[in-house]
């Protein structure tokens, strides 16, 4: 049975082969015989065409390239091929529409298999301009690489060595730039390759973020080459975007606005009304703001870019009461109740363009409630993000957003976001936000975490301050040598430095009397923990009166310190100990009272009061002390108990 079908299968084949075959012939023997007056008649056009195409008149061109590609048996049909993928390529950058792009791809592939060698450097080169265009970098290099090994003179590699630079750059690839960028030789350029070749340098700088760099390359080109950055939209907004990310907000404005008005480009002409509404929000007009995100959303209503315009006019009523009656008054039901159309948008749009203006948005608005549900979805979203895929606009709202909410989170609810996508935090947010959450790692216990910010922190900025909270996160896990050694990298020492220094020198039990010297000079100010660690000092150096003296200056703020932190627990035993062994009782119990008062249940501040008070003949304060620690089973309570008990027996016997 199965020979059986493998034999009609290929007899199938067979015919199938045979017609096709046959077609082809039929099709050879009626193809039209072109004369010599036809042949030139159809080279006027083609030359009629080219010279139109060069002009700029495309969509004439066009039209008489149609005639020649009615049919593909004419001598000029391979080269019509190839002039209209050249046009639609030319159109496709100028208006920013895909389809002209892709006609163009279409039109250079079927080129491709038409001419019997077609791979030459204008081949390569003019496919790698198309898959630029169309964002897919990686095959535009491909293509740039391919035409440089078949570049022939100067110019044509010049314009290869600046298609792959330029390529590089949009793909962060700074080793291939690096590598090519030696090519160009600048005495052997025109004035205008010249200028093309600086506006390059500046898309390098603009990409690795070196905007000051950057700018020194696009001026130039936008003051004298502009006519360059109209025929590539999407180059004349890297001029504007790096003077918005500069701050040169008054130039920006200017340059978006010339965009705005001289390019056919729709997608360059939507970013640039956002840009205007960035920049209007960022000179504090929020209704200025407000009109170009409305314009934007009235105007291209759907483009992706209105979706982020709606997202962030959401954001701005949210903030604004002003602007929230303009948005209810547009009776869009999403402006009246927000939540919906942002999670939608969010979960629709997963680590893509619109959807990370959707997380901030949507983070935004759940930071700010206290619905528990809400906050575990968006720690959920969170989770799914791809940092990698976040450009610069989204970080610049998630900051402007978000931080102000960071801020007023509970340790446990900073603890639960944080940990959700550290990659994501470390990524978007800035030193101080970042340092935050150090903070508040530390405050729900997660000291481990707390260190992987804080090897973040030092290995990107390298100074002071990141080798204080280095040293830090080291003590929080009771690594105390390691803590010094990071201190010992500090050049500037201040108060910080000797706070930190002296709590591990106390738990390596390697205290010496300068300490407190140091901590008189560096820290003016008086504060609970410069004045408890003096007072350790002083204590374990023998100077037990100055170390009473120094704990009595913070007496009523020292239980707030005694309850948040080991050290205060640590101390106040260790200086029981020794005002016990001291018989100073009653410096004792002015310290524990006021602990006592706050801490009620606390079974060895109130057994040490019971025995202070026991040791001072104060009976009153001994028998009311000791019926909180009736229910107490520790052994300093067991103790209290037993000195209470025998000194009633003794007051007794005196009293008879």
């Amino acid at each position: 049975m199965l020979r059986l079908s493998i034999v009609i299968l290929s007899l199938v084949l067979i015919s199938i082969f045979s017609f096709s075959e046959e077609k082809k012939l039929e099709e050879y023997k009626n193809r039209k015989i072109y004369t010599k007056k036809e042949i030139e008649i159809l080279k006027e056009r083609y030359n009629l065409a080219v010279q139109m195409y060069k002009r700029g008149s495309y969509y004439s061109a066009l039209n008489i390239l149609s005639n020649i590609l009615s049919d593909r048996n004419n001598p000029f049909y391979g080269k019509a091929l190839f002039i209209t993928a050249k046009i639609y390529l030319h159109l496709g950058v100028k208006t920013g529409l895909k389809e002209f792009l892709q006609k163009a791809m279409y039109y250079l592939n079927t080129y491709s298999y038409t001419v019997e060698d077609p791979y030459n450097w204008e081949f390569y080169y003019t496919k790698g301009n198309i898959y630029e265009n169309l964002f897919m970098y990686e095959m535009a290099m491909a293509s740039y690489k391919m035409a440089f090994s078949k570049a022939d003179d100067p110019k044509k590699q010049f314009k290869t060595v600046v298609a792959i630079l330029r390529t590089a750059a949009w793909l962060k690839n700074m080793d291939i730039v690096t590598r090519y960028i030696v090519l160009v030789n600048l005495e052997q350029l025109s004035e205008k390759e010249k200028k093309e070749f600086e506006f390059v340098k500046g898309l390098v700088e603009f990409r690795k973020g070196n905007y000051k760099e950057a700018i020194k390359y696009l001026i130039p080109v936008y003051k004298s080459y502009e006519e360059y950055l109209i025929q590539n939209p999407e180059y004349y907004l890297i001029v504007g975007e790096n003077a918005y990310r500069l701050g040169k907000y008054d130039f920006a404005k200017q340059i978006f606005r010339r965009i705005i008005s001289i390019v056919k480009d729709e997608s360059v002409i939507r970013r640039s009304l956002l840009r205007l509404g960035d920049i209007a929000l960022k000179k504090g007009d929020r209704i200025l703001a407000f009109n170009y995100y409305y314009q934007l959303l009235k105007k291209y209503p759907k483009s992706k870019e209105s979706i982020v315009a709606k997202l962030k006019l959401i954001a701005l009523g949210k903030k604004d009461r002003e602007i929230q009656a303009r948005l209810l008054v547009s009776k869009d039901k999403d402006f009246k109740d927000p939540l919906p159309f942002v999670l939608r948008t969010l979960v629709s749009n997963r680590n893509n363009y619109v959807g990370f203006f959707a997380l901030a948005d949507f983070g935004f608005l759940v930071l700010d409630t206290k619905s528990e549900k809400l906050f575990e979805k968006l720690t959920w979203e969170l989770s799914l993000v791809n940092v990698s895929r976040l450009k610069y606009e989204h970080k610049e709202l998630l900051i402007q957003l978000w931080k102000p909410e960071i801020k007023k989170l509970n340790g446990v609810k900073l603890c639960k976001l944080f940990v959700s996508n550290e990659k994501f935090f470390f990524d978007v947010f800035d030193r101080d936000t970042i340092e935050y959450f150090y903070s508040g790692l530390k405050r729900c216990g997660k000291y481990h975490i707390a260190l992987k910010i804080a090897k973040f922190i030092t290995k990107k900025w390298k100074d002071n301050r990141s080798y204080l909270i280095l040293a830090d996160a080291y003590y929080n896990l009771e690594d105390y040598s390691q803590s010094i050694e990071v201190l010992n990298k500090i050049k500037n020492r201040n108060c910080e430095y000797y706070i930190i220094l002296t709590k591990d020198l106390i738990f390596l039990k390697k205290i010496q009397k300068k300490l407190a010297i140091d901590l008189d000079t560096y820290c003016k100010e008086k504060t609970v923990e410069k004045n408890l660690l003096k007072a350790f000092v002083y204590a374990e150096t023998g100077e037990v009166e100055k170390a009473f003296t120094t704990v009595e200056q913070i007496k009523e703020n020292f239980p707030d310190y005694y309850i948040k932190t080991v050290l205060g627990k640590i101390f106040l035993r260790k200086f029981i100990y020794i005002l016990f062994e001291k018989r100073m009782y009653s410096e004792a119990l002015k310290i524990l009272i006021p602990l006592s008062e706050k801490l009620k249940k606390d079974c060895d501040i109130n057994s040490w009061i019971v025995i202070a008070a026991v040791r001072t003949g104060n009976y009153k304060l001994a028998e009311r002390i000791t019926e909180k620690i009736n229910k107490c089973n520790t052994e300093w309570s067991i103790v209290a108990t037993n000195i209470f008990e025998s000194y009633k027996i003794t007051r007794g016997k005196e009293n008879e």
